[in-house]
């Protein structure tokens, strides 16, 4: 339902202001006026939701020159002339200047092109005495019997047609003067028209009608019966019932968090990728509206204020209807209130359990220890686990072992404190890099660089600490590392995490996001350790819905841990990581 494939929109116009103001679209003044009759009347337009295939009925009806909107009876027929959803109708005589419009037929999907499995039928009134262009849309469908309704209450033509344009469009939370619906065109740019587009669109991907039967053919009437409802429910008072608004809004809240990501993203991003993907610049600028009108739509149902980089964390109630879909079950369900969470990019919809469950702490103790060798002080954690208490330093080791080396050429390098070679942190030599460890080096709980009565923290407790903290390592993440929203972005980490454990984890650097640990499997004889063999990117912590595997001690029998979030070092280069200590 979310592919994106060859969009057939050109646009160049990058702004989308959906504040109060007033935009005068193209087209005639609809002043009220008497009833005029037409005579050799020729009329031209487009029915579009995406545009109707070339072929599609259409259909004029005249109505009577009592100005109250009622059909004559006599009709005129044409087709769409080709795949742009045109057609014309020759030389008219009409007793009235106010005629209903019919378009009914397959349709090219807007964000693929393809053609619809489904027909649709849409309907315009218009007013022809000044115009010879009539299109026919989602908003001239929507408002189509509420421009009835008002003026069988007494309304001219003209007021039906403007409080009717106002309500539709207020619906999504638009405000826009569009002086007719009828002008709108999604192929052109206008405010108004990228307006059509977007309603366009949204409606297109609601999964109202979006359901399959045997797998090969769409549930056609609940297409047509969504949008007929929509027109329905709005004809008597202007006001849209949430039982629609709410798979409207559900949509609307998966594109926004889908495409998350364009809200960073902005004209010279968009011709930069142009530039190196041509083509591209003109799918990205679609994207880039799909995405601010559906957080648009999102904010105004719900209720709530943007989701901003400044604050992260934040949550809201909402108590709007939203139809969402269910990944454990597997189906759509109506949420008719809750709570959502602002990552710094998007809203998610959650819980207030799960909003709690964030900062709640697991059970452990605070402690401090001092490294005799330098008299360096570190925080410590303590927790109990499977009726076994274990105490770890709660920040990275610092004791430095060779602040200085001589390289090749007399060049000095000076060490990085707290970072080491794995060799390093067993305290072996520097040759077991590049060949496997010989029985008995490697003792069941190795001292290697940290003090007395301390060791290496081993595979099997690092494994032991993911479990203790429900498998999630943003659970261990010190949160105020978030320092860099492009980054966040592009190594995946734009979740709502902390602290839970003090454990204090922030990346060496924060541009990579990288964190290695050095291990080792306490039962193993030797360790694999070429450069060349995939253990230094092994995603020791990548466990989620789409790696929901069983993790056994077993698995885990490699010289490091990688806390990487999706970043993979260069295997050409000897990587240098961290060391934490436990106690023995």
């Amino acid at each position: 339902m979310f592919m994106r494939k060859n969009v057939f929109l050109s646009v160049s116009a990058l702004g989308f202001a959906l504040c109060a103001c007033s935009t005068q679209t193209a087209g005639t003044s609809e002043e009220s006026e008497g009833i005029i009759a037409l005579a050799d009347k020729k009329i031209s337009g487009a029915a579009q939701k995406g545009p109707l295939v070339k072929g599609s009925d259409v259909v004029l009806r005249e109505t009577t020159a009592e100005g109250n909107l009622e059909p004559t009876g006599r009709e005129f027929h044409t087709t769409t002339v080709n795949d742009k959803g045109e057609f014309q109708f020759g030389e008219l005589d009409l007793e009235s200047q106010y005629a209903l419009l019919s378009a009914e037929g397959y349709y090219a999907h807007e964000y693929d092109g393809e053609r619809s499995e489904c027909p649709m039928r849409l309907d315009a009134v218009t007013n022809l005495n000044n115009r010879n262009t009539a299109n026919i849309n989602l908003l001239t469908h929507f408002e189509y019997k509420r421009v009835l309704k008002l003026v069988k209450d007494g309304k001219s033509f003209a007021e039906a047609k403007k409080q009717a344009s106002r309500e539709v469009l207020g619906a999504f939370g638009v405000e826009l003067e569009v002086s007719s619906a009828e002008d709108l065109n999604i192929f052109n740019t206008s405010e108004g028209d990228r307006t059509l587009f977007n309603i366009s669109l949204l409606i297109d991907n609601t999964p109202e009608w979006t359901y399959w039967v045997d797998d090969e053919k769409e549930d056609c009437p609940k297409l047509q019966n969504y949008i007929d409802g929509f027109a329905e429910d709005f004809a008597d008072d202007g006001e849209l019932g949430d039982s629609i608004m709410q798979t409207i809004a559900g949509e609307a809240y998966l594109v926004a968090d889908m495409y998350s990501r364009m809200e960073y993203i902005d004209e010279d991003d968009m011709r930069d990728k142009e530039d190196a993907d041509p083509g591209s610049y003109d799918d990205l600028v679609v994207m880039k509206k799909e995405y601010e009108f559906s957080k648009f739509v999102l904010l105004h149902h719900l209720e709530i204020d943007a989701c901003t980089e400044n604050r992260w964390g934040a949550y809201a109630a909402f108590h709007k209807p939203i139809e969402v879909y269910d990944y454990q079950e597997g189906e759509h369900r109506i949420l008719d209130s809750g709570y959502v969470l602002c990552d710094g990019f998007a809203w998610k919809i959650t819980t207030k359990d799960h909003i709690d469950s964030l900062t709640k702490m697991f059970d452990h103790e605070n402690g401090t220890m001092t490294d005799p060798r330098d008299g360096r002080h570190y925080k410590t954690i303590s927790f109990e686990y499977e009726g076994k208490r274990y105490e770890w330093m709660a920040e990275n080791l610092m004791y430095s072992v060779a602040p200085v080396t001589r390289t090749k050429g007399g060049r000095v390098d000076h060490s990085q404190p707290g970072v080491y070679s794995w060799a390093e942190a067993m305290r072996l030599n520097e040759g077991y890099m590049t060949r496997f460890v010989r029985e008995g080096l490697i003792d069941s709980l190795h001292q290697g660089i940290c003090p007395d009565g301390w060791h290496v923290a081993n595979s099997e407790e690092w494994k032991t600490l993911l479990d203790f903290v429900d498998g999630n390592p943003n659970n261990l993440l010190d949160e105020n590392w978030r320092t860099d929203r492009e980054t966040a972005i592009a190594k995946g980490l734009t979740g709502v995490f902390y602290n839970r454990l003090d454990f204090n984890l922030v990346p060496l650097d924060k541009q990579f996001l990288e964190a290695y640990f050095h291990t080792y499997a306490p039962k193993m004889s030797f360790q694999p350790t070429s450069p060349n063999d995939d253990v230094w990117n092994r995603e020791f912590f990548m466990r989620d819905e789409y790696n929901d595997y069983p993790l056994t001690k077993t698995d885990f029998t490699t010289i490091e841990i990688s806390i990487n979030w999706n970043y993979v070092s260069d295997t050409e280069v000897q990587p240098r990581g961290f060391v934490r200590c436990v106690r023995n």
